[in-house]
Formats: structure tokens, C-alpha cells, sequence
């Protein structure tokens, strides 16, 4: 899970997506990535059930099916929790 949030890109794309659906060419434009680039992102969180797509019209739009909490601890704890939960 931390290799998913550990990347700037997605969680970027999942901030978006936190705050609705939304079509590639959308995250796109919101992220300034290419089409190639967000599709292999979407795929990813696509695969660890944290999106999910579908069709509407001939669109596909993305939307978030898992809330995301990283919690950082600092010291003497020092360690990372990730929560994961339905929405």
C-alpha cells in the first residue's frame, strides 16, 4: 500500500478524485500529465480496488471506492499507519 500513496502523482490523482468522478482527459488537465502516464497511474489504483471506472457515454470516468488515511507518527513511535476502508 505505501508503494501506491508513496507516489506524488497518485495521490494527486486521488486528491482529485476525492473530490468527485472524473474523465482521463480531466486528470489530465488537473495533474499536467499525458494520457499514457495517468492511464498506468489509474490502472494502479485500479488494481488495488482504491478506483474504480465506468462508462458514460464514451467517456470513462474514475471515481474513488476506498477512503485513505495515512497517519505519520513522529518519535519515539517513528513509524507509518495506513488505514484503508470502505467507502
Amino acid at each position: 500500500m505505501l508503494e501506491i500513496v508513496g507516489s506524488r502523482k497518485r495521490l494527486e490523482i486521488l486528491k482529485h478524485l476525492s473530490r468527485g468522478d472524473k474523465y482521463v482527459s480531466e486528470i489530465m488537465d488537473l495533474t499536467k500529465m499525458d494520457g499514457k502516464r495517468v492511464k498506468h497511474h489509474l490502472q494502479r489504483l485500479e488494481k488495488e480496488g482504491i478506483v474504480e471506472s465506468y462508462k458514460k457515454g464514451r467517456r470513462r470516468y474514475y471515481r474513488m471506492v476506498k477512503d485513505l488515511k495515512l497517519e505519520i507518527r513522529a518519535p519515539p513511535e517513528g513509524k507509518f499507519i495506513v488505514y484503508v476502508t470502505e467507502k
